[in-house]
């Protein structure tokens, strides 16, 4: 595997940027860039996740630990449906003001992101670290995040080169 490194994208980027901020037209162009670029990311990664074969039930906390104890019924907290963590992939914008654009799980816990209740992956780092109930267990899931910003990090580089040096020619030499 090859490794393709760009001289000066830095400095490219960060005039973009501040072209971005006089020009509005510019501005939601760069945006519109940056959100092809993440969708190269968040495509090999729906690809990569295997769904769970049933829901999971989510139980508050009973005094002596999470889920329903012998002889208790346990309250269900939330119920996390088969295919979830897929469906939150997706892609936001942080800040605004800014055309940084992230791509990824996304989730209502931090930030209110309005994600729907069963596109919510609250729970995207319990997959990627391998955990269950205190435990680590290795899964299909496991670390797939890690694994497909890897197998996409060249791609993702090389597009939005690409589409810079397109658009805008005098800044990309």
């Amino acid at each position: 595997m090859q490794t393709v490194t760009v001289k000066g994208l830095e400095q490219a980027l960060k005039k973009l940027e501040k072209l971005a901020l006089w020009s509005e037209k510019d501005f939601a162009n760069l945006v519109t860039i940056n959100e092809r670029v993440g969708e190269v990311y968040n495509n090999s990664l729906k690809g990569s996740i295997k769904d769970f074969d049933r829901d999971i039930n989510v139980y508050e906390k009973t005094g002596g630990g999470p889920g329903p104890k012998t002889g208790q019924k346990g309250t269900v907290r939330l119920k996390v449906k088969r295919g979830q963590l897929r469906r939150s992939v997706g892609i936001w914008q942080p800040d605004k003001d800014r055309i940084k654009v992230l791509a990824g799980p996304r989730t209502n816990t931090i930030a209110r992101r309005k994600t729907r209740k069963y596109s919510d992956g609250w729970f995207a780092h319990i997959v990627e670290a391998g955990d269950s109930f205190g435990k680590k267990k290795r899964t299909p899931n496991t670390g797939v995040f890690e694994r497909s910003q890897k197998a996409t990090q060249q791609r993702m580089v090389q597009l939005q080169t690409r589409l810079l040096r397109k658009e805008y020619e005098r800044f990309m030499k």
